[in-house]
């Protein structure tokens, strides 16, 4: 879906608005926090109010307000994502890319029965490991295409599923949870320093030793490899309880 830019778009029931516009403005303003200084806020909150429209269209008899927040909340958050796609072609490439080196991880995963090492996922890919790194980097940077761990947990959600289909955000929060704590150790103190800390690229890699290009790739690596778990975890078929950990160098 491609949504022009422009000003918000509140729906037309005053009650909605009132009701809802904090939801739309939180989300819009965590978004553009990340942004280009050229994408604004408008923008955004017009793109998020499509979200919104499109969520209680599909609201049927979803009666649980706090269940139909979580699902308003992917829905603004997908058109919002949208928008921002629709802005850069080479977004396209770069999210293909990106599920690319999701389903690696989880091919090497389920066969070795383990977490892959660097160089493991680069071979799957077939590339080197610094051009498997610089990959990361263009991966995380490329603003429409941009990786957050807060987007993790909508990571199942099919556009064409009601609030009644959508797993509950406990249930995504619990995922999450379980997929950071089977992270290397080295690639969960990336995630809790920039995320609990609050801590900025270049910070983090004083902490480490290392440069803050290479802390761009560890926090990459760290997104796919817990995209990739979530995702086994939610096919019923699939168990990650025995999965070892592998240190990233």
């Amino acid at each position: 879906m491609s949504v022009a830019a422009g000003p918000p778009v509140p729906p037309s029931d005053p009650m909605l608005y009132r009701q809802y516009s904090p939801l739309v403005r939180r989300i819009a303003m965590k978004t553009v926090r990340r942004m280009p200084s050229e994408i604004s806020l408008d923008d955004l909150m017009g793109a998020g109010w499509i979200g919104l429209a499109e969520a209680l269209r599909r609201r049927g008899s979803c009666n649980d307000e706090n269940h139909f927040e979580a699902y308003a909340s992917y829905r603004i958050r997908g058109a919002i994502l949208d928008y921002l796609r629709s802005l850069d072609p080479m977004s396209r490439k770069l999210r293909g890319a990106s599920r690319e080196i999701t389903a690696a991880i989880k091919r090497l995963t389920s066969r070795l029965g383990r977490v892959p090492e660097e160089e493991e996922i680069a071979r799957e890919l077939g590339i080197e490991l610094a051009t498997y790194q610089e990959l990361l980097v263009e991966v995380s940077q490329s603003a429409p295409a941009r990786i957050d761990i807060s987007e993790l947990t909508t990571i199942k959600a099919s556009p064409d599923m009601g609030p009644d289909s959508l797993l509950s955000r406990r249930q995504m929060v619990e995922c999450l949870a379980a997929a950071i704590q089977r992270l290397p150790e080295r690639l969960q103190l990336v995630l809790d320093l920039h995320y609990q800390e609050e801590c900025s690229l270049k910070e983090i890699g004083a902490v480490l030793g290392v440069t803050e290009s290479r802390v761009c790739q560890l926090h990459s690596e760290a997104v796919h490899r817990i995209r990739a778990e979530m995702e086994r975890d939610l096919e019923p078929t699939q168990s990650s309880s025995s999965i070892k950990r592998s240190q990233p160098k």
